[in-house]
């Protein structure tokens, strides 16, 4: 098995979502199998890890281009491993991507929304709440702050949903008392995260507005478009996660949906 070589910071990346950091260089590559790591076969998600460095400052980053899904079958501690991996190894922090639908006419397609907390609709454990505390209000607003400097940017709850099939209009007016934008991942890797004292950002990319007809293809048409302003916010978002995590105090912050007469 290939040992995973020591950096500053990891970057997970979501459909389409794959890109170099601006300023930095690509001096090695890794296949997801040498590393023990589970194979999406999801488009979008090339299943190889890139070692990525800048020389001013010297700075290291691994960038992981796609993640497994539990739709696809994968369990959780699989789903779990590179974040687990990447924390043994020494990195310093994590960020990470997703391709997501937004929830409000406040987060329209191509918007960057810095996550505050995940709401959890997948298969949240009996014993844990179902939000989990990502990053406090502030520093997510201090974050967004930076990214829109190359992008539309806003900070928001994301609301993870098992998948694989996209949102009904019903669903979407539903899934909006829960948060702003809506995905299918980082569940897993949040709470892997957290269990494991480890700094971490979520920054979701919004494609398409929840409830519209979609397909995968224009997913990842989306994260072409996306791909130069993320680039360029990237080492702002990592290197604010690795200086000042800024953990949330680690009580989950109140579930507006779950005072709602229609909520499960």
């Amino acid at each position: 098995m290939t040992r995973l070589p020591a950096a500053d910071a990891a970057i997970v990346s979501g459909s389409g979502l794959t890109a170099v950091p601006a300023g930095y260089e690509v001096v090695d590559e890794i296949g997801y199998g040498a590393l023990g790591w589970p194979a999406t076969a999801v488009a979008g998600h090339p299943n190889r890890l890139l070692v990525a460095e800048a020389s001013s400052p010297p700075r290291r980053l691994l960038l992981a281009c796609g993640r497994a899904h539990l739709y696809e079958g994968w369990r959780s501690h699989e789903v779990e491993r590179p974040v687990r991996d990447l924390t043994a190894a020494g990195v310093g922090a994590i960020v990470l991507t997703n391709a997501t639908g937004g929830l409000s006419a406040e987060c329209p397609s191509g918007t960057a929304v810095v996550i505050t907390d995940v709401v959890d609709l997948q298969d949240a454990p009996l014993d844990e709440p179902p939000v989990l505390p990502v990053l406090a209000r502030e520093r997510a607003q201090a974050m967004a702050d930076q990214v829109g400097a190359h992008m539309p940017a806003r900070v928001g709850r994301y609301v993870a949903v098992p998948g694989p099939q996209y949102e009904s209009p019903a669903e979407a007016d539903w899934l909006a008392t829960y948060g702003e934008v809506v995905g299918m991942s980082a569940v897993c890797e949040v709470r892997a995260a957290v269990d494991l004292g480890l700094p971490v950002a979520v920054l979701a990319l919004v494609v398409n507005r929840s409830g519209a007809p979609l397909g995968h293809d224009d997913v990842l048409a989306a994260g072409v478009r996306l791909a130069d302003g993320l680039a360029r916010a990237l080492p702002d978002v990592a290197a604010a996660t690795v200086a000042a995590p800024g953990w949330a105090s680690g009580t989950p912050s109140p579930n507006p949906g779950r005072d709602q007469e229609d909520s499960p």
